[in-house]
């Protein structure tokens, strides 16, 4: 157990779903018609063609796999891009008492041309949340990600109090 301080949380993109499928019916179709072609043609070089692009279509659908782990430890929120499930991407890390301003995404204005808007969520929907904050790097800056309800607890115990935000723990269902 590494504390009460730190929490983790993975969730997998769910805007694009469908390009991966796409990705894979088209390499699919491509790949039998180019090798198609070279054994009805007797252009048997046409075969590393087929390979290339059954190659391809294997690394572009594996791509399509994202998914982001959020961890908080403290005050600190650091967000990875996984790619895969193999490749890890740090993408963006903050102080959550750099927040100046959280809510629903449904529920908050939207974000200011001058703001940098680091999407790390499932989806824009109900689920997602955003915390307007000052980065260092990027300067103005709306992050916009799913968190479960012990992360959003445990943001509600640890945000700025002039942010009002509250959360309570759903009830835990008892066991007969």
């Amino acid at each position: 157990m590494l504390g009460s301080d730190y929490r983790e949380l993975i969730v997998p993109r769910l805007d694009d779903s469908w390009k991966a499928p796409a990705v894979l019916t088209a390499g699919i179709a491509l790949t039998v018609l180019v090798t198609a072609f070279s054994l009805l043609t007797g252009k048997f070089l046409l075969l590393l063609l087929a390979a290339a692009v059954a190659f391809g279509t294997w690394y572009l659908w594996t791509t399509q796999r994202v998914e982001y782990e959020y961890i908080i430890s403290g005050d600190e929120l650091e967000i990875t891009k996984i790619l895969a499930e193999s490749r890890r991407k740090p993408m963006f890390t903050t102080s959550l008492k750099d927040f100046t301003a959280f809510g629903r995404l449904t529920e908050m204005p939207a974000p200011s041309p001058s703001q940098t808007v680091v999407l790390a969520c499932s989806s824009q929907d109900e689920t997602a949340f955003c915390a307007d904050l000052e980065h260092s790097q990027y300067g103005q800056t709306r992050l916009i990600f799913t968190p479960n309800d012990d992360i959003l607890y445990y943001l509600s115990l640890h945000m700025p109090r002039n942010l009002n935000f509250r959360w309570e723990k759903p009830a835990e269902d008892e066991e007969i």
